[in-house]
């Protein structure tokens, strides 16, 4: 049975805009930086060793013209260690995407994402699979640092003055928004921002 799409913009954005996020030299920058000038688009990951991530990662990337061709940004932010980030960009040839993370989690709390031990793992496991995999997953040394397991993301488009115009929160691993929706969206949010201007 399909997931249904929750789509409602929970966002916090005013405590949003107070985050920071990490680069991969651990640098820390103000997430509103990042829509001062352009829409953009955040795509939160799980963490940077789930398989559901990685090929979200990169349908969106592959994707990217028709994401970004309304003048938007996109931006993945993970919540592991930021020495993840360069690893995970030259395994699977994202060099050149935006990506940063947030080990402490505020912004994936502010954006309103879900996360608890008791996550839905959708259609992807049983639920004592998932709970076996996401224990010895963390458990593991290699694994240290790659994120949180119990973590869920989604997407979240921002424009300048900090305006949210759409937002897919994940209820389950591997629940992702249709490849369609945040263009259309980002098409009309710029729009409108454009007629408030003149």
């Amino acid at each position: 049975m399909a997931t249904a799409h929750d789509t409602k913009i929970v966002v916090d954005i005013e405590n949003f805009k107070l985050c920071t996020v990490m680069k991969e030299d651990g640098e820390s920058i103000s997430i509103r930086s990042l829509w001062e000038h352009q829409p953009a688009i955040f795509v939160f990951l799980r963490h940077f060793a789930c398989d559901a991530c990685r090929r979200h990662a990169l349908d969106v990337w592959e994707n990217r013209k028709k994401y970004e061709e309304k003048g938007a940004k996109i931006h993945f932010i993970g919540n592991g260690s930021p020495h993840f980030l360069a690893e995970f960009k030259k395994t699977f040839g994202l060099q050149e995407a935006s990506f940063y993370t947030d080990p402490t989690l505020k912004t994936f709390r502010a954006a309103g994402f879900k996360k608890g031990f008791w996550i839905d793992p959708g259609t992807m496991h049983s639920r004592p699979e998932f709970l076996y995999k996401a224990i010895r997953f963390a458990a593991r040394k290699e694994n240290a640092g790659s994120g949180n397991v119990w973590q869920l993301g989604g997407v979240l488009v921002v424009c300048p003055g900090a305006l949210p115009t759409y937002q897919f929160t994940s209820l389950t691993m591997g629940h992702f928004p249709p490849i369609n929706d945040i263009p259309v969206i980002v098409a009309s949010a710029k729009k409108k921002l454009e007629t408030v201007d003149t």
